[in-house]
């Protein structure tokens, strides 16, 4: 009888071993991130605490969805924050007809910018960065015209008041919107053919064209779902504060990208998906909040900031590399 030799099971065990601790990174730092946190500040595990956070990264968190899409099929929307300007400005100025008629309006702008950046990206074939650019520069130029550069006062009606500072079983309802907008976008991107469209057009245009995929399609309507995502956002940001600034929108763009990268989305288009733009959101949100307990001075926490994107732009390229490789 012949000898019967086996395989050690050894190197697969650690291969697997590896593979997981590379795939689950960003959910390993957060969990650092909370317990280091919890060590340095008495106050930062309190009930106050993490409501106070939720309400301030729920506009970042569902801006980062629409730019999820957008990265996942190999695009970028740097006029996302410049929508959201000119989506509140309109919410804002139809808030006296009624909450419908400002919600619809905030919605529709969103679409139609959405509609106009993806029209010139994905039809007429023109570059996503000098696009976005020159739209954002459009959009925002818009919104200062109809402000005239002045501050817009929200007088929100009772539906506005009760998204921005109501709670449902203690958690606020900017939270749940966080999530329900968060849940819906990741079954869409992850469960629907379109969403599977996306991922494959992301991987590779051509080889999506040649089975038959309509990429343009494909392009055109995740452009628009990001304004209307934005515009979504715009509806919660009048609902929170009080006074509406045109030009403070545009903080909004790289701490956006610096959530959709640090998650784990390659900026190479094809791969990501929402549960690591969660992971993403939460270790940005604990990162501002841990400076913040612990008084770090404004000008330190740009910089950490700063480095942080690089360092995700960093993490993105290891990984792109490791795919490839």
């Amino acid at each position: 009888m012949g000898d019967v030799t086996t395989r050690p099971s050894g190197p697969g065990f650690k291969r697997v071993v590896v593979n997981v601790f590379y795939e689950q990174t960003m959910l390993i730092i957060l969990i650092l991130l909370v317990i280091a946190m919890t060590i340095a500040s008495t106050s930062f595990l309190s009930l106050g605490n993490l409501f106070n956070v939720v309400r301030q990264f729920s506009v970042h968190g569902i801006m980062a969805v629409g730019m999820t899409i957008v990265i996942v099929g190999k695009g970028m929307d740097l006029s996302a924050a410049s929508i959201l300007a000119l989506c509140a400005v309109a919410n804002v100025l139809l808030q006296p007809y009624g909450y419908l008629a400002s919600i619809a309006g905030s919605l529709a702008v969103g679409a139609v910018c959405g509609l106009l950046n993806g029209y010139l990206i994905a039809r007429v074939k023109a570059n996503f960065i000098i696009v976005t650019l020159g739209t954002q520069i459009i959009f925002t130029g818009i919104a200062l015209i109809i402000t005239g550069g002045w501050d817009m006062r929200s007088r929100p009606e009772p539906v506005f008041h009760w998204l921005g500072e109501a709670s449902i079983l203690g958690i606020p309802v900017l939270g749940w919107c966080l999530v329900l907008i968060m849940v819906g976008s990741g079954v869409l991107l992850a469960r629907s053919i379109a969403g599977r469209r996306l991922y494959a057009v992301g991987l590779n245009d051509r080889a999506a064209r040649a089975s038959g995929i309509n990429d343009a399609r494909i392009v055109l309507m995740s452009y628009v779902i990001n304004g209307l995502i934005c515009g979504a956002a715009s509806v919660l940001l009048t609902s929170r504060l009080p006074r509406i600034r045109v030009g403070t929108a545009s903080d909004y763009l790289f701490d956006v990208i610096t959530i959709v990268v640090l998650g784990g989305t390659a900026l190479s288009g094809g791969v990501g998906g929402i549960y690591r733009t969660a992971i993403g959101l939460l270790i940005f949100a604990i990162i501002n909040n841990g400076m913040a307990l612990l008084h770090l001075p404004f000008e330190y926490q740009q910089l950490v900031k700063g480095v942080i994107l690089i360092l995700a732009v960093l993490y993105d390229e290891f990984n792109r590399r490791r795919r490839l490789g």
